[in-house]
């Protein structure tokens, strides 16, 4: 009697991809693997396995209940104003925040309590990476020792909590530490910084703006002193305080001078109607009419002439340092009713933080929820077995 030949294992390939390539359904549940794991169930049904969901929600009342860490919340509200909203708003509306918050200002700063660069203040003034990595703290709640700059940020940001409400404009600050007294320092901490922050991004333009009009203020001021020594030195190399005075006084000298001669000229024609030219009467009038002629034309010179020193001449170069000083001290005028405005100003875009409850301390732990975790880990559980068991009958179904 012949033994019959068994199939190499190159044949009962071929047979395996053929019948995956018509019965794929039949394949898979014909494999070692499945018919291992139904076993493997099977067996693990009669030891009750429904005891593994009991004893993963144990190990979940363990932890929760003696392991976990208590987490307490400190939490503050604040609310964004400029000086002027202060001041123009009711005293009701200013409480609220109603019409005068501005809610950019408010998302700066949330984003700015979210970002590094204020962890890592936190970080040296009150060494906020060594309360989350101390061992007061258990291993799964606790920040690892060897943790990245990314990791840290990360898992500062999971214990903070922003709340901005909209109409109100309010923001709410909500910090877990493991101490309660430790997360009150960090959220006073955190609002002392915030302040600096926005008054320090809203109000340098101003103070740029300020800075600016303040120098040239201080250059119109220059300006002034330096119009005012050339007024000075010019009344000094004349010796006149006022040209125009002065004019005026040599023009009524002038006119005097005028007055007269015509007096001396009509008496000494007068004169010669009945004298003689060599009359004594007739010299001496003509002496005085020529002596008025020749003081007149000095006079004249004085006011009109080619020579420097003329009156006329004075009092265009007195004119322009005079107007060069007038135009300066104008300029500066300006100048310093310019730097009261931008003064105003720039206290007007001054923004405060309002703080509306200080930072609390918190008598009673709110993390971890025990009850609520705890409930939805046993709701996870039983959905987790319900799905196996299902998908298994589905299974075992199909087989049949």
């Amino acid at each position: 009697m012949t033994q019959p030949t068994r199939l190499t294992k190159p044949a009962r390939l071929v047979r395996k991809l053929r019948k995956l390539g018509s019965e794929p359904k039949q394949f898979f549940i014909d494999s070692s693997g499945f018919q291992i794991a139904q076993r493997s169930w099977k067996q693990s049904l009669k030891l009750g396995s429904f005891l593994w969901v009991v004893a993963c929600f144990l190990i979940a009342v363990l932890y929760l209940g003696l392991i976990a860490s208590d987490r307490y919340v400190s939490r503050a509200e604040v609310i964004i104003k400029q000086a002027d909203q202060i001041k123009m708003l009711p005293d009701a509306l200013s409480m609220l925040g109603l019409g005068g918050s501005n809610h950019q200002d408010v998302l700066l700063v949330q984003d700015y309590l979210n970002s590094w660069d204020l962890l890592a203040k936190l970080d040296k003034e009150l060494r906020i990476k060594a309360h989350y990595q101390s061992d007061k703290a258990d291993y799964f709640s606790r920040l690892p020792q060897d943790v990245s700059r990314e990791d840290f940020i990360e898992y500062y940001r999971n214990h903070l909590m922003l709340h901005f409400d909209e109409l109100s404009g309010v923001l709410t600050i909500e910090l877990q530490a493991f101490d309660p007294e430790y997360g009150q320092q960090v959220v006073g901490l955190m609002l002392k910084e915030s302040e600096r922050f926005i008054n320090k991004l809203g109000h340098q333009v101003a103070l740029d703006q300020l800075a600016f009009v303040e120098k040239e203020v201080a250059r119109a001021y220059q300006r002034l002193q330096a119009e005012k020594a050339k007024v000075l030195a010019f009344q000094n190399s004349h010796q006149l305080i006022s040209p125009e005075s002065t004019s005026s006084a040599r023009l009524g000298v002038v006119s005097q001078i005028e007055a007269e001669l015509v007096n001396q000229q009509a008496e000494l024609k007068q004169l010669r109607s009945y004298m003689r030219d060599t009359a004594p009467a007739v010299i001496s009038v003509q002496a005085r009419v020529d002596a008025l002629n020749k003081q007149l034309q000095q006079e004249k010179a004085k006011l009109t002439g080619l020579d420097n020193n003329a009156m006329n001449e004075i009092n265009a170069g007195y004119l322009d340092v005079q107007t060069q000083a007038t135009l300066a001290a104008d300029l500066y005028k300006t100048g310093l009713i310019s730097l009261e405005q931008t003064r105003v100003e720039a206290y007007r875009k001054l923004k405060h933080l309002l703080v509306i409850s200080q930072p609390s301390l918190a008598q009673d732990a709110e993390y971890p929820r025990r009850l609520y975790n705890l409930a939805t880990v046993g709701v996870l559980l039983l959905l987790f077995y319900g799905l196996v068991v299902m998908g298994l009958a589905t299974l075992r179904e199909h087989q049949d």
